[in-house]
Protein backbone atom coordinates (compact mmCIF):
# COMPACT_ATOMS: atom_id res chain seq x y z
CA UNK A 1 0.00 0.00 0.00
CA UNK A 2 1.61 3.27 -0.86
CA UNK A 3 1.96 5.95 1.66
CA UNK A 4 0.41 9.33 1.50
CA UNK A 5 3.31 11.63 1.15
CA UNK A 6 4.21 8.87 -2.35
CA UNK A 7 4.88 11.53 -4.74
CA UNK A 8 4.40 10.44 -8.59
CA UNK A 9 7.88 10.65 -10.45
CA UNK A 10 9.48 10.91 -13.90
CA UNK A 11 13.20 10.40 -13.68
CA UNK A 12 15.09 11.09 -16.61
CA UNK A 13 18.65 12.03 -17.46
CA UNK A 14 18.11 15.63 -16.78
CA UNK A 15 17.05 14.55 -12.80
CA UNK A 16 19.15 16.30 -10.06
CA UNK A 17 19.76 14.08 -7.36
CA UNK A 18 19.73 14.08 -3.60
CA UNK A 19 20.79 11.22 -1.37
CA UNK A 20 19.91 10.91 2.50
CA UNK A 21 22.95 8.66 4.30
CA UNK A 22 22.47 6.86 7.39
CA UNK A 23 23.28 3.28 8.93
CA UNK A 24 20.26 2.12 9.76
CA UNK A 25 18.50 3.86 7.21
CA UNK A 26 14.98 2.42 7.61
CA UNK A 27 13.52 5.20 9.94
CA UNK A 28 13.98 7.53 7.77
CA UNK A 29 11.02 9.35 6.34
CA UNK A 30 12.48 12.52 4.73
CA UNK A 31 12.91 10.99 1.40
CA UNK A 32 9.25 10.66 1.50
CA UNK A 33 8.38 14.72 2.52
CA UNK A 34 10.63 15.99 -0.10
CA UNK A 35 10.18 13.99 -2.98
CA UNK A 36 6.51 15.49 -2.11
CA UNK A 37 7.66 18.73 -2.07
CA UNK A 38 9.41 18.86 -4.63
CA UNK A 39 6.52 17.41 -6.43
CA UNK A 40 4.25 19.62 -5.49
CA UNK A 41 6.94 22.46 -7.28
CA UNK A 42 7.48 20.64 -10.17
CA UNK A 43 10.86 20.57 -9.68
CA UNK A 44 13.03 17.87 -11.63
CA UNK A 45 14.72 16.62 -8.67
CA UNK A 46 14.61 12.62 -6.25
CA UNK A 47 15.37 12.23 -3.20
CA UNK A 48 16.74 8.56 -2.50
CA UNK A 49 17.82 6.66 1.02
CA UNK A 50 21.39 5.46 0.96
CA UNK A 51 22.80 2.97 3.68
CA UNK A 52 26.11 2.13 4.20
CA UNK A 53 28.36 1.79 7.35
CA UNK A 54 30.33 4.18 8.96
CA UNK A 55 33.44 1.78 8.11
CA UNK A 56 32.65 2.87 4.30
CA UNK A 57 32.16 6.31 5.10
CA UNK A 58 35.55 6.96 3.65
CA UNK A 59 34.52 5.16 0.29
CA UNK A 60 31.25 7.00 -0.06
CA UNK A 61 32.32 10.38 0.37
CA UNK A 62 34.99 9.60 -2.45
CA UNK A 63 31.87 8.01 -4.51
CA UNK A 64 29.86 10.92 -3.82
CA UNK A 65 32.69 13.86 -5.21
CA UNK A 66 32.60 12.24 -9.06
CA UNK A 67 28.98 12.54 -9.57
CA UNK A 68 27.96 15.20 -11.61
CA UNK A 69 23.90 15.04 -10.78
CA UNK A 70 24.48 14.88 -7.54
CA UNK A 71 22.91 18.22 -5.93
CA UNK A 72 22.87 17.37 -2.34
CA UNK A 73 24.03 15.26 0.75
CA UNK A 74 21.56 14.83 3.91
CA UNK A 75 24.05 12.75 6.04
CA UNK A 76 22.26 11.02 9.42
CA UNK A 77 23.50 8.95 12.19
CA UNK A 78 26.51 7.88 12.18
CA UNK A 79 27.97 10.14 9.19
CA UNK A 80 27.77 13.46 10.17
CA UNK A 81 31.45 13.79 11.94
CA UNK A 82 32.61 11.90 8.50
CA UNK A 83 30.96 14.36 6.40
CA UNK A 84 31.58 17.37 8.78
CA UNK A 85 36.03 16.41 7.83
CA UNK A 86 35.18 16.83 4.25
CA UNK A 87 33.05 19.34 3.12
CA UNK A 88 35.02 22.50 1.59
CA UNK A 89 32.93 25.01 3.28
CA UNK A 90 30.95 25.52 6.31
CA UNK A 91 28.59 28.66 6.76
CA UNK A 92 28.73 29.98 9.79
CA UNK A 93 25.78 28.15 11.67
CA UNK A 94 27.43 25.22 11.25
CA UNK A 95 30.86 26.41 12.34
CA UNK A 96 29.07 27.88 15.51
CA UNK A 97 27.68 23.92 16.18
CA UNK A 98 30.12 22.09 14.92
CA UNK A 99 28.69 20.11 13.08
CA UNK A 100 26.67 19.45 9.03
CA UNK A 101 23.77 17.22 8.62
CA UNK A 102 22.75 19.04 4.99
CA UNK A 103 25.79 19.17 1.73
CA UNK A 104 25.48 21.58 -1.07
CA UNK A 105 26.85 20.26 -3.91
CA UNK A 106 27.62 22.92 -6.63
CA UNK A 107 28.54 22.30 -10.19
CA UNK A 108 32.27 22.99 -9.69
CA UNK A 109 32.56 20.77 -7.08
CA UNK A 110 32.08 22.52 -4.14
CA UNK A 111 30.86 21.07 -0.95
CA UNK A 112 28.64 23.91 1.45
CA UNK A 113 27.90 22.06 4.27
CA UNK A 114 24.74 23.16 7.35
CA UNK A 115 23.21 22.14 9.69
CA UNK A 116 19.44 22.22 10.10
CA UNK A 117 17.92 19.83 13.22
CA UNK A 118 17.78 22.90 15.77
CA UNK A 119 16.39 25.08 13.07
CA UNK A 120 13.79 22.23 12.07
CA UNK A 121 13.16 21.79 15.56
CA UNK A 122 12.70 24.91 16.58
CA UNK A 123 10.55 25.65 13.74
CA UNK A 124 8.23 22.93 14.45
CA UNK A 125 7.50 24.35 17.87
CA UNK A 126 6.64 27.61 15.95
CA UNK A 127 4.36 25.68 13.43
CA UNK A 128 2.66 24.38 16.50
CA UNK A 129 2.52 27.18 18.53
CA UNK A 130 4.69 26.44 21.12
CA UNK A 131 7.57 29.33 21.49
CA UNK A 132 10.21 28.15 23.29
CA UNK A 133 11.01 32.16 24.00
CA UNK A 134 12.07 32.86 27.56
CA UNK A 135 10.97 28.66 28.43
CA UNK A 136 13.40 26.80 30.12
CA UNK A 137 14.17 23.97 28.40
CA UNK A 138 16.10 20.23 29.81
CA UNK A 139 17.27 19.03 26.59
CA UNK A 140 18.93 15.22 26.38
CA UNK A 141 21.47 14.55 23.83
CA UNK A 142 24.62 16.85 22.58
CA UNK A 143 25.28 15.03 19.69
CA UNK A 144 24.75 16.63 16.38
CA UNK A 145 21.26 16.78 16.92
CA UNK A 146 21.56 18.20 20.61
CA UNK A 147 24.43 20.48 19.90
CA UNK A 148 22.00 22.07 16.77
CA UNK A 149 18.88 22.15 19.02
CA UNK A 150 21.14 23.64 21.82
CA UNK A 151 22.38 26.38 19.78
CA UNK A 152 18.82 26.82 17.85
CA UNK A 153 17.01 26.96 21.09
CA UNK A 154 19.43 29.31 22.39
CA UNK A 155 18.92 31.73 18.63
CA UNK A 156 15.51 31.11 19.96
CA UNK A 157 15.59 32.68 23.05
CA UNK A 158 14.77 30.65 25.68
CA UNK A 159 15.50 31.47 29.27
CA UNK A 160 17.48 28.46 30.98
CA UNK A 161 19.01 25.42 29.04
CA UNK A 162 19.95 22.53 30.78
CA UNK A 163 22.00 20.12 28.83
CA UNK A 164 22.75 16.23 29.71
CA UNK A 165 24.53 13.70 28.08
CA UNK A 166 26.14 10.30 29.06
CA UNK A 167 29.23 11.50 27.95
CA UNK A 168 29.17 14.95 29.86
CA UNK A 169 32.35 16.06 28.22
CA UNK A 170 30.53 16.75 25.17
CA UNK A 171 27.69 18.47 27.17
CA UNK A 172 29.98 20.75 28.74
CA UNK A 173 31.57 21.66 24.97
CA UNK A 174 28.44 22.63 23.90
CA UNK A 175 27.39 24.60 26.72
CA UNK A 176 30.43 26.01 26.68
CA UNK A 177 29.33 27.36 23.33
CA UNK A 178 26.34 28.79 23.87
CA UNK A 179 27.29 30.46 26.59
CA UNK A 180 29.76 32.11 24.35
CA UNK A 181 27.69 32.95 21.19
CA UNK A 182 24.17 33.19 23.44
CA UNK A 183 25.70 35.05 26.83
CA UNK A 184 21.60 35.91 27.78
CA UNK A 185 21.02 32.45 28.17
CA UNK A 186 21.11 30.66 31.65
CA UNK A 187 22.80 27.46 29.98
CA UNK A 188 24.23 24.32 32.26
CA UNK A 189 24.58 21.23 32.20
CA UNK A 190 23.74 18.29 34.77
CA UNK A 191 21.56 15.42 35.94
CA UNK A 192 18.47 15.07 33.55
CA UNK A 193 15.72 16.04 36.32
CA UNK A 194 12.85 16.99 34.36
CA UNK A 195 11.00 18.82 37.14
CA UNK A 196 10.76 22.62 37.04
CA UNK A 197 11.24 22.75 33.28
CA UNK A 198 8.68 23.63 30.73
CA UNK A 199 10.28 21.96 27.47
CA UNK A 200 11.81 18.11 27.72
CA UNK A 201 13.72 17.02 24.65
CA UNK A 202 14.65 13.89 23.73
CA UNK A 203 17.82 14.64 21.06
CA UNK A 204 18.92 10.85 21.36
CA UNK A 205 18.51 7.68 19.58
CA UNK A 206 17.65 6.17 22.01
CA UNK A 207 13.45 4.80 21.75
CA UNK A 208 14.19 3.36 18.17
CA UNK A 209 14.70 0.41 19.24
CA UNK A 210 11.13 -1.67 20.39
CA UNK A 211 13.54 -2.73 23.81
CA UNK A 212 15.12 0.50 24.35
CA UNK A 213 14.72 1.91 27.90
CA UNK A 214 14.11 5.26 28.24
CA UNK A 215 16.22 8.51 27.71
CA UNK A 216 15.16 9.61 31.30
CA UNK A 217 13.14 8.17 34.20
CA UNK A 218 9.52 9.70 33.07
CA UNK A 219 8.06 8.93 36.03
CA UNK A 220 10.03 12.64 37.19
CA UNK A 221 7.94 14.13 34.65
CA UNK A 222 4.95 15.96 35.85
CA UNK A 223 1.72 16.99 33.93
CA UNK A 224 1.76 20.11 31.07
CA UNK A 225 5.14 20.06 30.80
CA UNK A 226 6.10 19.48 27.27
CA UNK A 227 7.94 16.67 25.84
CA UNK A 228 9.61 16.13 22.68
CA UNK A 229 11.15 13.71 20.57
CA UNK A 230 13.57 13.82 17.00
CA UNK A 231 13.04 9.74 16.60
CA UNK A 232 10.98 9.39 13.17
CA UNK A 233 10.05 5.89 14.09
CA UNK A 234 7.81 4.80 15.84
CA UNK A 235 6.06 7.94 15.42
CA UNK A 236 5.17 7.68 19.25
CA UNK A 237 7.56 6.35 21.52
CA UNK A 238 7.47 4.67 24.84
CA UNK A 239 8.95 8.01 26.66
CA UNK A 240 6.42 10.31 24.47
CA UNK A 241 3.84 7.42 25.33
CA UNK A 242 4.98 7.58 29.05
CA UNK A 243 4.41 11.29 29.42
CA UNK A 244 1.06 11.19 28.06
CA UNK A 245 -0.18 9.34 30.46
CA UNK A 246 1.05 11.43 32.95
CA UNK A 247 -0.75 14.31 31.46
CA UNK A 248 1.80 15.79 29.30
CA UNK A 249 1.69 17.76 26.22
CA UNK A 250 3.73 15.88 23.17
CA UNK A 251 4.99 16.60 20.14
CA UNK A 252 6.38 14.02 17.73
CA UNK A 253 9.59 13.76 16.03
CA UNK A 254 8.00 14.43 12.56
CA UNK A 255 7.16 17.98 13.57
CA UNK A 256 10.96 18.51 13.05
CA UNK A 257 11.35 16.62 9.90
CA UNK A 258 8.72 18.72 8.50
CA UNK A 259 10.71 21.80 9.97
CA UNK A 260 13.73 20.82 8.57
CA UNK A 261 12.58 20.49 5.01
CA UNK A 262 11.43 23.59 4.59
CA UNK A 263 15.03 25.48 5.25
CA UNK A 264 16.54 22.80 3.60
CA UNK A 265 14.69 23.16 0.55
CA UNK A 266 16.08 26.83 0.61
CA UNK A 267 19.21 26.37 1.68
CA UNK A 268 19.45 23.96 -1.97
CA UNK A 269 17.56 26.18 -3.65
CA UNK A 270 14.73 24.55 -4.13
CA UNK A 271 11.81 26.94 -4.61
Amino acid sequence: MKNKLTAPMNITGETRVYVVVGDPIKQVRSTELYNKLAADKGLDVVFIPLHFSAADSEAAIAGFRVFKNLDGIIPTIPHKPAFLKMVDELTPRAQMVGAVNSIRCTDDGHWLGDIFDGVGYVNGLLANGRSPAGKSVLLIGSGGAGSSMAFALAEAGVGRLLIFDTIMDKADRVAAGVARYFPAVEVSTGEPNPRGFDIVANATPVGMAIDDPFPINPELLTPHQLVTEMIMQPEVTKFLQAARNIGCDTQVGYEALKGQAQANMEFFGLK
